[in-house]
Parts: C-alpha cells; structure tokens; sequence
C-alpha cells in the first residue's frame, strides 16, 4: 500500500476494474483494441503524444474507450480530445511551456492554497480543496500561478488507475474571500480555467463544491458562469456555511472536521505534498511533449 503523502500507482483490483466495466466499458479486450486503434489515429495525425499504454490509458478511460465516437474524430481524422490538449498548451504556452513542479513551488510550499486530502471520499474519488480566500495572498500568489499549480496536480492525478477509474472531486474554500481577491480575478483566468477543466483535463471531473462563499462571490461567479457548459453545471454544488449539504455528496467519513467531517482537522497540505511531485519530473517532462508534430 502507499504512504499517505505518494501517488497510487497500483495496478486496478478486482473490485475497481468491475467498476471500469460498468462504468467505462472497459474489459481487457475493449482495452487492447482501443489502444492498438488510438495508436493508429495518432501516427495518422499531426499530433504528437507518447503511445505507451499507460499513457494512452490516461486518454482512454475519461472517452469510455470509444474508438470511433467517444473518441471524438473530427474532420481530417484528428482526435477531439487529444488535439484540445495540444491546442490548448500551443494557446497558453506562455504559461505551460515546459512547466515543472518547481516552477509552482511556493504556491504549495509557502502559501498552502491547495492541498490533496490523503483519503478518498466513499465512491473512491480523489479529493482535493483548493483554498480561495483568507490563505490567498494576492501580492504575492497571481492567478496564473494558481492556475499553474492546478494544472501540474491533474498531471500526478492522471497518473492513478485509480483516479482514472473513479474520477475527482474539488472543493472550493472561499472562507475569508475579500474584494482583494475579487479584484485578483478575471474574466481572461476563468474562461482559461473552464476551457482547461471541461475540454484539455483528461480526468473525471466528478464534482465541484463551492462552500464558505460570502455575499461577493456573486461577483466572482458572474466571472464564471458563461464558461460554464452543461455538463459540468450539473456537477456544481454551492453550500455557503451549511456543510450539511455537502455531506450529501461526500459522507461525513470522508471528510475533515474542517468541512463538518468526523476525520481530524486537516494537519497537513501542499507542504508535505510537495515533495510527491518532484519524485515524478520524468513523467511531467514527458507529458510537456504532448503537442503537435
């Protein structure tokens, strides 16, 4: 089993592959198939992505292991998916062009704003908060930096069978949100952000909980809202104060007392995470080559 602070790279039991059998059609022959196809697409394409089975796997769950629909081919053969990827590291390449865990380092290690809770929620999801006020310094965090941070955690979590299978659940903690951090906001950051959850993450956005807004994060979600697609708006929860309703997507069990949870109070964070990230450079390094040729 892996410690508290590293990333789970066990091989699927019997419990979760049943799991990716109902939930994302995947059986050892859909799977072998799906990757022999995809391999083709590719070398077919003007896309440039490692072939390895484990990275293709990455790519091939989130789409349910449709070759030729859930896959997404679009005109000139190309793969929707894999192509929103590259064209959306060629648009932001200022930001993600060659981006390290080191280049993101305080906003873990000094300022904490997001941290990866070390248990999973009871439908075995990847938990994560992302720390919107009071722990946000402005002058010292941008959002880009934020966003930055967010996009070299869904390269690790991408790196889980586990995660891949059963997805991923973001709180957002507005406690303590002032007009300072209003005002750190734009228009130009939530449409990248939305852009980047709904159409370049290959991860199963299963959730996202919006709790300890105050009465001005209607400012920051009028920000939001016209990026915001159907299918993601169906999994957006606002809680205010009342944790309560979040415990009626995520169970009590799972949660810290933070959030209302019978688990401690969180002790720990990006701090002790930090380190994780690191140990994968090789793997972010390969992933950065993901583009076109």
């Amino acid at each position: 089993m892996p410690g508290p602070f590293e990333i789970d790279r066990s091989p699927p039991s019997a419990e979760l592959l049943e799991v990716a059998k109902q939930e994302l059609r995947e059986t050892p022959e859909v799977r072998a198939a799906a990757i022999e196809e995809l391999r083709k697409l590719l070398s077919a394409s003007d896309l440039s992505f490692p072939d390895d089975e484990e990275f293709l796997l990455i790519y091939l769950r989130p789409t349910k292991f449709y070759p030729e629909s859930a896959l997404k081919l679009v005109s000139l053969g190309l793969i929707r998916e894999m192509r929103n990827v590259a064209e959306f590291n060629k648009t932001y390449k200022d930001l993600l062009h060659n981006l390290m865990p080191a280049d993101v380092k305080p906003v873990f290690v000094d300022h904490g704003l997001i941290n990866i809770f070390t248990n999973r929620d009871q439908k075995g999801r990847r938990l994560m908060v992302v720390h919107m006020g009071e722990k946000w310094n402005t002058k010292e965090v941008t959002e880009d930096q934020i966003f930055r941070a967010l996009y070299t955690i869904q390269k690790l979590a991408v790196l889980e069978p586990a995660t891949q299978i059963n997805g991923a659940v973001v709180i957002y903690d507005f406690k303590g949100m002032g007009m300072g951090h209003v005002k750190a906001m734009s228009t130009s950051g939530a449409k990248r952000l939305l852009t980047f959850i709904q159409e370049a993450c290959p991860l199963r956005m299963k959730a996202v909980h919006f709790v300890n807004e105050p009465m001005i994060f209607n400012m920051v979600w009028s920000l939001f809202k016209p990026f915001v697609k159907e299918k993601l708006n169906k999994r957006m929860f606002f809680h205010g104060e009342k944790m309560a309703k979040l415990h009626e997507h995520i169970s009590k069990e799972c949660l810290p007392a933070n959030y209302g949870g019978s688990l401690p109070a969180l002790d720990y964070g990006g701090k002790e995470w930090y380190p994780v990230a690191e140990q994968y450079n090789d793997f972010i390094t390969k992933w950065n080559t993901c583009g076109f040729k």
